[in-house]
């Protein structure tokens, strides 16, 4: 979120002075000078920045954040511009009640900020804050998912690990391609990348980890069965098909981001052969 620029005019920058004559005649009233610094003051408005100083305990508190047990510099850090956000115009004041309020109602909004803050922030956090992180991440969890997966494997959190491929898949689907990348069969998330190597858990894989993982055979099989004889004839020519999380193809299909090549064995290219003969009435020629 944008930091709003906090800097006041001061008297000197932005208001003239009063002349001495004018002050000569609020001198009788007695409560002029009073009068015209409740003036000034409303017009300079709130000065966040000592509002947020003042306030920041209880803000956590009020919105149940506390648990989190972060120390009172780091939830500066990490909610000063937030809190601002939410406190929206400087000229009426504004409880710290108010901001919980406010926070708490916009949380869906605000909590994957806080989450992803968290994420950058914390080296090694507690079980309470790695659950509110995986929990509340929202569209960073395509760059946070390695270190999130890594300190979840090291406290054995394998409920969250769900949550979290759950939430790479969503946001993948969103963001990057509607269809997946291949499952990494060492992690779990779908991010099997096409030089093989997984962007979650880092593992350089096997051709052979990948056909387990897609199910080749079966899959080829299905594809074979399916497309016209013409088309099969030209995808006994090809030495490897197209793979991702959805389906196995020819390679003179449109290719996406997240296809891989896979290269096809004797007995893969025997099964295409087997299926050509039986569909096509003729034996493929050897």
């Amino acid at each position: 979120m944008p930091r709003r620029s906090r800097r006041q005019k001061t008297p000197e920058e932005g208001e003239e002075k009063p002349s001495a004559s004018a002050g000569a005649a609020a001198e009788p009233s007695g409560g002029g000078e009073r009068s015209t610094s409740r003036r000034r003051s409303s017009r300079r408005g709130v000065d966040l920045d000592s509002w947020v100083e003042r306030n920041i305990d209880e803000v956590v508190l009020r919105s149940g954040l506390d648990y989190l047990g972060l120390g009172r510099d780091k939830w500066l850090e990490v909610l000063r511009d937030i809190l601002e956000e939410l406190y929206g115009s400087t000229s009426s004041y504004k409880s710290a009640e108010d901001i919980a309020k406010r926070l708490v109602r916009n949380s869906d909004r605000v909590y994957p900020v806080i989450a992803s803050r968290l994420a950058y922030v914390l080296e090694k956090p507690t079980a309470d804050q790695l659950e509110f992180i995986v929990s509340n991440i929202g569209e960073a969890v395509l760059d946070l998912a390695p270190k999130l997966y890594r300190l979840l494997v090291e406290v054995g959190r394998e409920d969250l690990l769900g949550v979290l491929r759950y939430k790479w898949a969503s946001t993948w689907s969103k963001l990057r391609t509607s269809i997946l990348p291949v499952k990494c069969p060492r992690c779990g998330f779908n991010s099997v990348m096409p030089d093989l190597s997984c962007a979650v858990c880092g593992a350089l894989l096997s051709e052979r980890e990948v056909k387990s993982s897609v199910d080749l055979a079966r899959r080829l099989e299905e594809l074979a069965r399916g497309m016209p004889c013409s088309e099969l004839g030209s995808l006994l020519r090809y030495d490897y098909v197209l793979v991702n999380d959805l389906e196995v193809k020819p390679p003179s299909s449109n290719r996406l981001a997240v296809d891989i090549e896979v290269y096809l064995g004797r007995e893969e290219k025997n099964l295409l052969k087997r299926i050509y003969g039986e569909r096509c009435g003729y034996a493929a020629t050897k």
